[in-house]
């Protein structure tokens, strides 16, 4: 079901005037006239009942009336996808796919091997403006309801510290680096067979990781996994890699020995 993304956090008795673009996709998206209550929730995870009070040349206004009661969801795991800039517009796809799985948050990571880089302070505030503005738009979209955050840009020497500020330590944490080489005999399936714990899933850019940096996330408690068969592009391996996590631990048991 889609629903509407508040920009901040808000409280109930608020009034906030949504800008044109959030406007547009209330009114004609989600089709709602003056004096409807529908449901909203702002960046920070607070879901509100909500009322459409006017229409201005400002933008739609609401009244945050009051806060649901609290509904027990089917269990969710929360995944982090740390991925290495990809070339072009291909980050734009990668988030939307990753709200879309429920990602709980993204990471974009500066390699060796990135083409794609951000210089200053002004272009990677720019961009992880842009991002959030994806992110927010594909979760109206999907109607996900875990709210993905995407991070300022990390390097592999500021990763660790991130993902622990995050809620993603390594000590709690199943860390999975995907490489095109099969460097280890454990399989997906054996290193998600344990304790159900948060993961991660470290997705290289177009030209791979570089071997040195392989070593280093390997250090710092990255497992490596391999799917076989073509490589796959890093768009690709982004979402397959959810998929097959998602699938293996959230189905842990139906799980079946062979005879």
């Amino acid at each position: 079901m889609r629903k509407l993304v508040l920009p901040g956090t808000m409280a109930v008795g608020e009034s906030p005037i949504l800008d044109s673009q959030t406007t547009r996709y209330l009114l004609k998206v989600l089709r709602m006239a003056r004096g409807e209550t529908f449901m909203a929730t702002d960046e920070a995870g607070n879901e509100f009942i909500c009322e459409l009070v006017g229409v201005s040349k400002e933008g739609a206004e609401l009244v945050l009336r009051a806060q649901p009661q609290p509904e027990t969801g089917p269990r969710t795991l929360r995944i982090g996808l740390v991925q290495a800039l990809p070339k072009g517009p291909k980050m734009d796809l990668i988030l939307r796919q990753a709200v879309e799985a429920g990602v709980s948050a993204v990471f974009p990571l500066q390699t060796r091997n990135c083409v794609a880089r951000e210089h200053d302070e002004a272009d990677r505030d720019d961009k992880l403006e842009r991002r959030r503005k994806i992110v927010r738009e594909a979760l109206q979209q999907s109607g996900s309801t875990v709210l993905t955050k995407v991070l300022p840009l990390s390097t592999p020497e500021t990763l660790l510290a991130l993902l622990s500020s995050e809620g993603f330590p390594e000590e709690r944490s199943l860390y999975l680096i995907c490489h095109e080489l099969q460097l280890s005999g454990k399989s997906l399936h054996e290193y998600c067979a344990g304790e159900e714990r948060p993961v991660v899933l470290l997705i290289g850019p177009e030209g791979g990781f570089d071997p040195e940096e392989t070593r280093a996330f390997q250090a710092m408690g990255f497992r490596p996994i391999h799917f076989e068969g073509a490589i796959l592009r890093t768009e690709t391996a982004a979402i397959y890699a959810i998929a097959a996590v998602k699938t293996i631990i959230m189905e842990r048991g139906s799980w079946k020995l062979s005879n």
